[in-house]
């Protein structure tokens, strides 16, 4: 089976160059002709560190494209330019490549403007029950809002029982009538803590652009 895989930017704009890192990183995803957002984080467990973060995704439908897209990128000095261009005016520039191992798919007429990302870290010998639980979960419509959700791992990672549970929603609203839904479900939370090692982090952010899937 095909996997779909993302690579993610994460840039922590110097002091008085948000706008200028916001715009930058908008105007370089946008001449991918893949799939893709990019989100301002808005609220971060560690505010001072996490505060203001420029997230620039994009999606490719495999690994054999995002091969062809690397390979291609790091042959043309004038990616490698812009890039740089970006990376001079942050405090931090990092990359994460990672696997989406289950989606929903996307509410016909849906325009995110919410990203909620949640790290969750399995217990020893759950992860597989960890990620066919929430793969199953995230199905249902919570709070009858729409939204869009699906569970992914970063390739590289400190923690090889973590996994990530993101989602996106037309905004902050209809996120808390989500969760007041999913809150109310007992069972399903106490076959979360069952499964997890450790209460999972949230980073909740505003998306500055998107582009849909074209087909």
């Amino acid at each position: 089976m095909t996997m779909t895989y993302y690579y993610n930017h994460f840039r922590k704009p110097k002091s008085g160059n948000f706008l200028k890192v916001r715009d930058l990183a908008i105007e370089s995803r946008a001449k991918m002709p893949n799939p893709g957002f990019v989100t301002a984080t808005i609220s971060h467990p560690q505010p001072a560190l996490g505060s203001n973060i420029i997230v620039s995704t994009t999606i490719f439908d495999s690994a054999e494209e995002m091969d062809k897209v690397l390979d291609f990128s790091d042959s043309n000095d004038e990616i490698l330019e812009r890039i740089q261009e970006v990376d001079t005016l942050c405090e931090s520039s990092a990359s994460v490549i990672g696997q989406v191992l289950h989606n929903t798919g996307v509410p016909e007429g849906f325009t995110p403007k919410i990203c909620v990302r949640d790290t969750v870290t399995a217990a020893d010998g759950k992860l597989g029950d960890l990620i066919a639980f929430l793969s199953e979960a995230i199905q249902p419509e919570w709070g009858g809002v729409p939204r869009s959700a699906n569970i992914s791992v970063p390739i590289g990672r400190m923690n090889f029982n973590s996994i990530r549970a993101t989602f996106f929603y037309e905004s902050l609203a209809d996120m808390e009538k989500a969760n007041m839904d999913l809150l109310s479900n007992t069972a399903m939370v106490s076959k979360v803590v069952e499964l997890r090692a450790a209460p999972q982090v949230r980073v909740v952010s505003r998306v500055v652009s998107y582009t849909p899937r074209t087909s």
